[in-house]
């Protein structure tokens, strides 16, 4: 039996899931991470230089204690998707899918041939696949247990949501509001007010994404800066939401144990 997807579990079951991003290249903060209890933590390639090694260093240290590890990959080369789900993820979250189009090749770097796919036949001496003893299994039953996310961070994504709900395949829907935010400033320097940026148009925006992902039954998920926005992301239907990083946990922690100790006489 493959391995369960734990939040695939949860957001099949109708339960909110709770997980965290991993920004540092290294197994041993995502171990420790993961024994906190996150349903999943998403592990970012788009903006830091982690390799493939690292991925499965941190893929052994978070599935020990069955915490779901989907990759946010650079860009759309499915030749990037295909390693990711060689290398046993449970999970891609896709940047910037702007069309229909982009969704269909998305899905389709998943799916081998036989499913209308574009993804190369290495399975049977991937991780994925236990290094080959679930080679008859693994191309029945990993779609089961893989999830497809794409983020919509441009007005151009969020005008084609209602064509990109239409591709099957895509599971859940990612607000993302850093760039989505930067598309709709008038002035890039009011991105230094990331999180408490009010601009009507972005609202607008996110609600349409928030109104149609849930409206076409697919998941929804979001990102908290801090977990105290997380019941408000829950309160408006969201299924997932991210609550912190590791890199916010470690400059927080940080911060705050140096100001209460400089405070005391």
């Amino acid at each position: 039996m493959l391995r369960i997807n734990r939040l695939k579990k949860k957001l099949r079951a109708g339960e909110r899931a709770a997980g965290c991003w991993i920004f540092l290249a290294g197994g041993d903060s995502t171990e420790l991470l993961s024994l906190c209890g996150f349903d999943a933590f998403i592990v970012d390639h788009e903006h830091i230089g982690a390799d493939f090694r690292t991925l499965i260093e941190q893929l052994r240290a978070a599935q020990a204690s069955d915490t779901a590890v989907l990759l946010r990959v650079p860009s759309h080369d499915p030749t990037y998707i295909q390693r990711a789900l060689d290398a046993g993820v449970d999970g891609i979250v896709v940047p910037t899918v702007e069309t229909a189009d982009q969704a269909r090749a998305v899905v389709a770097a998943t799916r081998y041939r036989p499913r209308g796919g574009t993804r190369g036949v290495g399975y049977p001496e991937s991780r994925a696949a236990k290094w080959g003893l679930a080679e008859t299994q693994y191309p029945r039953e990993y779609l089961d247990q893989l999830l497809v996310a794409a983020i919509i961070e441009t007005r151009k994504g969020a005008q084609n949501l209602p064509a990109i709900l239409e591709v099957e395949g895509i599971d859940m829907i990612i607000s993302g509001p850093g760039d989505l935010a930067a598309d709709v400033a008038p002035d890039f320097s009011r991105l230094a007010e990331y999180g408490s940026y009010d601009d009507a148009e972005l609202h607008a925006l996110v609600a349409q994404i928030e109104r149609r992902t849930k409206s076409a039954g697919r998941w929804l998920g979001g990102v908290a800066r801090h977990p105290r926005a997380a019941p408000g992301f829950f309160a408006k239907g969201y299924d997932f939401v991210t609550l912190t990083a590791d890199i916010w946990l470690l400059a927080d922690g940080a911060k705050r144990a140096l100001a209460e100790a400089q405070s005391r006489p």
